[in-house]
């Protein structure tokens, strides 16, 4: 499904290919820089629900941080993944943190995607440097982690699963790539993930665009609950190489055969062409129209699972 070939990780899933620097500077300065000069319309910013109190539970939950941050509790343990607390390089962010790291709690797993700035933000890591916990990555992020923080880690190729008793934390593939710098690309893995509790599992996408791994993910796992991306999908002609539009995020979960989709990544962070407000509304009128397929989350929401 992929392969290491002279330091880098590269095969279908590897979307780097499409990532033509001539293209996206036309699209800075020819198509987005124009548009700051214009007058945009009012847009609806994302409004916290803030359950502080909630988070003590002992109950299985998902909260839903923003972006393609999460808090799980799961089996008694809790994961957080993807943290990303802080305004990241070149893009502030839209809408305040709900809740502080002492409010969160102890975790017990960090889960990290990839190495996107928006995903693996080294300020958000740091922060954790108080905690004891377990931090779970793709193949070869684990160096650039001990950069930040002195904790044990585990790193997992595409389907290896990390098995701590009745949990059970699973590397899926996801159609992507990864960069931090100017010669660092695909240096790592990226992936989603599946996290499962005795009959309970839960898949976070990370970042992908669409592909046949949502079918095969769907064949692998009896996924209970689906953390899908749907922002940052335009221009189309660079985006739908890297990421999924609402419609993709729900033939995916389609494809998943999964039980719920919690749609993720919008609303935070004005990273692309489209308005901060519309993934938003396209998902709603897709949930309208599939009744009871589609839970949209407030960030801050602690829904028990």
């Amino acid at each position: 499904m992929k392969t290491y070939h002279n330091g880098k990780f590269v095969g279908k899933y590897d979307t780097s290919t499409n990532v033509n620097i001539l293209h996206i500077l036309r699209w800075k300065i020819f198509e987005n820089l124009p548009k700051t000069w214009q007058k945009q319309k009012t847009i609806k910013p994302l409004v916290p629900q803030i359950e502080a109190e909630k988070l003590a539970d002992k109950e299985d939950f998902i909260c839903w941080l923003s972006h393609a941050s999460f808090l799980i509790q799961l089996g008694g343990k809790r994961f957080l993944i993807d943290p990303v607390f802080e305004d990241i390089p070149f893009y502030k962010r839209q809408i305040t943190t709900p809740y502080s790291l002492k409010e969160l709690g102890a975790i017990d797993y960090l889960l990290l995607s990839h190495v996107h700035y928006d995903h693996f933000d080294k300020t958000s890591i740091k922060a954790l440097t108080k905690q004891t916990f377990k931090a779970v990555l793709p193949l070869n992020m684990s160096k650039l982690l001990h950069k930040i923080l002195d904790v044990k880690s585990v790193e997992l190729d595409w389907y290896e699963c990390y098995d701590d008793g009745d949990i059970k934390i699973t590397l899926v593939p996801a159609k992507h790539w990864g960069r931090r710098g100017i010669f660092d690309k695909n240096k790592a893995l990226w992936g989603g993930y599946i996290i499962t509790h005795k009959d309970k599992s839960i898949y976070f996408a990370g970042d992908s665009a669409k592909g046949e791994h949502f079918e095969e993910i769907g064949k692998r796992f009896d996924i209970e609950y689906a953390l899908l991306p749907i922002g940052a999908y335009k221009p189309e002609f660079i985006m739908k190489h890297n990421h999924l539009n609402p419609q993709e995020a729900f033939d995916a979960f389609k494809k998943l055969k999964a039980k719920t989709m919690i749609p993720m990544h919008y609303g935070t962070f004005k990273l692309t062409d489209e308005a901060l407000d519309e993934p938003l509304e396209w998902i709603e009128k897709i949930a309208k129209e599939n009744p009871n397929k589609i839970k949209i989350l407030k960030v801050g929401k602690i829904l028990k699972v």
